[in-house]
């Protein structure tokens, strides 16, 4: 894992572990549980709570979700009289190429989805997890089932999301309206991160209506900001002050069935403090797509790190066997803040050299990596690329 503070739901079970390694799971208590209350009033209320906070889900008349969020800094995070969680069907015929091509003018066939199918229900209630529970109708063929879930311990809302989807030339989108101002959003790409305006006042800024990114966006102002991230999702948008997450399209050439059939996928919604650099939404996008696995080991499992990294700011992306070098390992780290900073690389293996490389593996005689009392040193500049061979 990424962070070391994490929720594991093997049995409800709240664990720390090491970064890239493996621990033996011990009950623990939260020190900040989670609960459900379920109020009936002029809607369906389901309060999703945390002592510093609430994550409240509002199921209205009309069932769609609106969600107040509420941080340690004590501010709310969506935008009042709005629906956070909003799902909506665009109509989507491009001019050309129907598989490739997503057109501005789709924008204007804005629907939501609002027919319920099942009504929003408890369905787990303890001091690790709470889970709201509801189904929405697309159309005749297509269908929503989704699972609201808060962890404790967790600095994200999860949406777990099944999706029956058997459309023609439709777009499917999700929408959370941010209390958030700024004239730029920021896009995780490979090994970094890309700005662009949420305003279109220009052709070059209207041109970017849709834009395509990784784990996660981020909408930060001084001091505060939201990020929607997701585990397999790549279009994004963010205009004015609402985040946008492009889940399903419905082309129909060259092949008339693509996307057709059942999906599954999870987003989340995280407001934080300060900027997303320092609030660890990069490695909360990487919790969520990389999630601990469950294996069978002894009782007396001790635990144990592979590797860790000093700064923040580094991440280790890749670990692997070298292609043609016995007993040695491929790693590759980034800077991914955008800055200059220095890290040392620890490892409970018994390295005995190391080495840059380049992208083919190939080791650079003349620059060996310093091996320390701390582990290895690295210097990165902004958004920088290193490739080790590590010699066991």
């Amino acid at each position: 894992k990424v962070i070391n503070t994490v929720r594991f739901a093997l049995g409800l079970a709240l664990v720390q572990v090491p970064s890239v390694g493996v621990s033996s799971v011990t009950s623990r208590e939260p020190q900040t549980p989670v609960s459900v209350t379920v109020q009936m009033a002029h809607w369906h209320h389901c309060v999703l709570s945390l002592p510093e906070g609430n994550f409240a889900t509002k199921i209205k008349h009309n069932f769609q979700l609106n969600f107040d969020i509420r941080v340690v800094v004590c501010r709310e995070a969506l935008l009042d009289g709005c629906k956070g969680n909003q799902f909506v069907l665009f109509d989507d015929v491009p001019l050309y190429w129907d598989a490739w091509d997503v057109m501005d003018y789709h924008l204007q066939t804005r629907k939501p989805v609002v027919e319920v199918m099942e009504a929003p229900r408890v369905m787990c209630s303890d001091r690790l997890r709470a889970t709201v529970s509801f189904s929405l109708r697309v159309s005749e063929r297509s269908t929503i089932t989704q699972e609201i879930i808060m962890d404790a311990m967790c600095p994200y809302l999860k949406f777990n999301t099944q999706v029956q989807w058997e459309e023609l030339h439709k777009f499917l989108k999700v929408e959370f309206p941010v209390r958030v101002h700024s004239p730029n959003a920021t896009y995780e790409i490979q090994f970094g991160h890309v700005q662009r305006p949420t305003h279109r006042n220009t052709s070059w800024d209207w041109a970017r209506f849709e834009v395509w990114g990784h784990k996660w966006a981020d909408l930060s102002e001084h001091n505060f900001g939201v990020a929607l991230l997701n585990d397999c999702k790549y279009g994004y948008s963010v205009y004015r002050n609402t985040m946008t997450l492009s889940l399903l399209r419905a082309p129909k050439a060259p092949d008339a069935h693509a996307d057709m059939g059942t999906h599954q996928f999870t987003y989340a919604i995280m407001p934080h403090a300060g900027c997303f650099q320092d609030s660890s939404v990069i490695q909360c996008a990487y919790n969520l797509n990389s999630p601990l696995r469950p294996v069978q080991c002894p009782p007396e499992t001790v635990a144990w790190s592979g590797f860790s990294v000093s700064s923040p700011a580094v991440v280790l992306e890749t670990i692997k066997q070298a292609e043609d070098q016995p007993r040695t390992l491929l790693l590759r780290l980034y800077e991914a803040h955008g800055s200059t900073v220095s890290a040392a690389l620890s490892s409970a293996l018994p390295v005995s050299e190391a080495w840059h490389c380049d992208l083919l593996e190939r080791k650079d005689p003349i620059r060996p990596a310093k091996l320390t009392a701390q582990g290895i040193m690295l210097h990165f500049k902004p958004f920088e690329i290193v490739s080790l061979l590590l010699v066991l």
